[in-house]
């Protein structure tokens, strides 16, 4: 694929917790996911948290939300400007694509809920199991598995959302809005050293949620490059 895109990446990590993975920032993970499969692309960062947004979405054929530490429900100006930009992108037709925190704050933009899982912190390599078939899922996969890190969740899809991916706790881990909007929550930008490292710098796990988050991390490889053929190809579709 060598086609020519401008996409606006929302990095919503603060930097405090940069340090947490060597400083690489989420934003460049994506990049390095994402640019192999498309040359031409065009990526632009925004760290949401310091209040960096496009001064003109108009400059951009898609954004990219990535997942945070922050909840949505936390009371950041940035948050209310990001959900807004959202909804701005989609009433000009962007490509919008969120990841885990994207995907939730995604979710409130459109009138979905977001709570607490209630099986607890979800951590690890999980299978999702793909219900829904859509043009931009080249190669097709009837399930994959993507690493996870998250205690909250979608309790609530948007009124328009059909959910098209589902983990065997939750049916709302992915969906679409529209032509235009794909969510998941998933991280395919993230390899294997940093979810290690973000488990050695969580400190709110029980023993127990210790053992089961390290034996999931473990649980074979993520399906990360099927994944960034898909969001490119939604991207450009």
């Amino acid at each position: 694929m060598n086609q020519a895109i401008r996409i606006a990446i929302l990095d919503s990590v603060p930097e405090v917790y940069w340090a947490d993975d060597l400083g690489i920032t989420d934003a460049q993970k994506f990049i390095d996911l994402l640019q192999p499969v498309n040359p031409a692309a065009h990526f632009d960062i925004f760290f949401t948290s310091k209040d960096q947004f496009p001064q003109r979405l108009d400059d951009y054929d898609a954004i990219l939300v990535t997942g945070s530490p922050c909840s949505v429900h936390d009371d950041h100006d940035w948050i209310a400007r990001l959900i807004e930009v959202v909804q701005e992108a989609d009433q000009r037709n962007l490509r919008i694509i969120g990841s885990c925190f994207g995907h939730q704050l995604v979710a409130c933009a459109f009138g979905g809920d977001v709570g607490y899982n209630e099986q607890g912190w979800v951590i690890g390599n999980y299978p999702l199991h793909i219900s829904g078939q859509f043009g931009w899922m080249q190669p097709q996969a009837p399930t994959t598995a993507l690493y996870h890190f998250n205690q909250e969740r979608v309790t609530r899809l948007p009124k328009d959302a059909i959910a098209f991916a589902r983990t065997d706790e939750y049916d709302d881990y992915g969906y679409t809005i529209g032509d235009n909007i794909l969510c998941f929550q998933g991280h395919p930008e993230q390899p294997l050293r940093a979810m290690i490292n973000f488990l050695n710098t969580t400190d709110s796990l029980s023993a127990d949620e210790r053992v089961k988050a390290e034996r999931c991390i473990a649980a074979g490889e993520p399906d990360a490059q099927v994944w960034g053929e898909w969001m490119m190809r939604f991207f450009v579709n």
